[in-house]
């Protein structure tokens, strides 16, 4: 699962994973253990109706945690804004494609699934590890998609979802989902 970039309020070392602190482990730290302990926060609707769209139908705990256990969970821009609505510059998305190969270099996913339609899919890389996919039409709505290739020649699927945050309904994209799975 593919994210744009984590929100934490800002701070002066913002990027710099050197004086980070806290904030360097806050995928793993402040978000997947909070969703593994099943507290909840303001964020976390996010992630419950995300993992609904991957099953298609509500989740307890358990089916939460088999879940988030099952897949991988990366925030693209390598520098977290500073409040919910923010879009990061051009310049931090060209600034985070290296690590972003680097971790599909790592993962090797089967299937990318993106959070956030428009803007990421105008941002992610293109280039010669890019090949685009023909639009998946699902029920009259155009779904975009493509392939990045990884350092060992496999292709990885890429499908573009809706940021379940906002304006998201589970059930519709379970059913784009399931196409891919």
């Amino acid at each position: 699962m593919l994210g744009e970039a984590h929100i934490c309020g800002g701070c002066e070392s913002c990027g710099k994973v050197e004086d980070a602190g806290e904030c360097a482990d806050f995928t793993t730290t402040n978000c997947m253990d909070v969703i593994m302990s099943g507290e909840t926060d303001r964020w976390t609707g996010t992630f419950h109706k995300f993992e609904k769209s991957l099953v298609g139908h509500d989740t307890d705990l358990e089916e939460s945690k088999k879940i988030w256990n099952s897949v991988a969970f990366y925030n693209y821009v390598q520098k977290s804004m500073d409040e919910s609505r923010t879009q990061p510059d051009w310049v931090d998305f060209r600034d985070s494609e290296d690590a972003f190969f680097e971790v599909l270099d790592e993962i090797q996913p089967d299937l990318i699934i993106v959070w956030g339609v428009t803007r990421m899919y105008d941002n992610m890389p293109g280039g010669e590890r890019w090949r685009a996919g023909e639009d998946l039409d699902i029920e009259g709505y155009k779904v975009k998609n493509g392939y990045y290739r990884l350092s060992n020649g496999k292709e990885a699927r890429v499908l573009w979802v809706y940021h379940p945050s906002a304006g998201y309904s589970w059930d519709w994209w379970n059913k784009v989902i399931k196409t891919e799975l």
